[in-house]
Parts: C-alpha cells; sequence; structure tokens
C-alpha cells in the first residue's frame, strides 16, 4: 500500500439505531483505492473495494453481503 488520503466519517442506519464509520482509504499500486473501515472504538470491521464493474468487495471482514453493499455505497456517495 502506498499513501494514506483523510479519515472521513459515514453514518449507516439499517431500520437500527444509525451506526457511526471512520473510513480510511488506502491507496494501492493498482490505483484503486482500499477502504479500511473501523468503529468509533478503533476496531476494524472489514476493508472494502470498489471493482471496476462498481460491485464493492469486501476484502477483509464477515460482514454480510447486504452490509458490504449498502457500506460501499456509502462510500461511493461520500467520495464522489
Amino acid at each position: 500500500m502506498e499513501k494514506s488520503e483523510h479519515v472521513f466519517e459515514i453514518e449507516i442506519s439499517d431500520g437500527l439505531p444509525s451506526k457511526q464509520v471512520m473510513v480510511r482509504p488506502k491507496h494501492t499500486t493498482d490505483g484503486i483505492p482500499v477502504y479500511q473501515c473501523h468503529l468509533p472504538d478503533g476496531a476494524l470491521i472489514c476493508e472494502l473495494r470498489r471493482e471496476t464493474s462498481g460491485e464493492w468487495v469486501q476484502l477483509w471482514g464477515n460482514l454480510p453481503d447486504d452490509s458490504v453493499t449498502r457500506l460501499g455505497n456509502a462510500i461511493g456517495r461520500h467520495v464522489a
């Protein structure tokens, strides 16, 4: 991994009380960023990446597919 960009916060709500997630973008040698997602206490919950197809994939973690999609879409809205 190369340099880090700024850390940003997103809010996820899925019918439950909303959850704050801190996101740390990391650039890779292939130019497609990986997003490390942390809880407010600093615990890493997953690493996500948007494939060239537009699909969000989980590189690390064990979130259900629908959570990966929701979290990825929230990141996508933030970085757009």
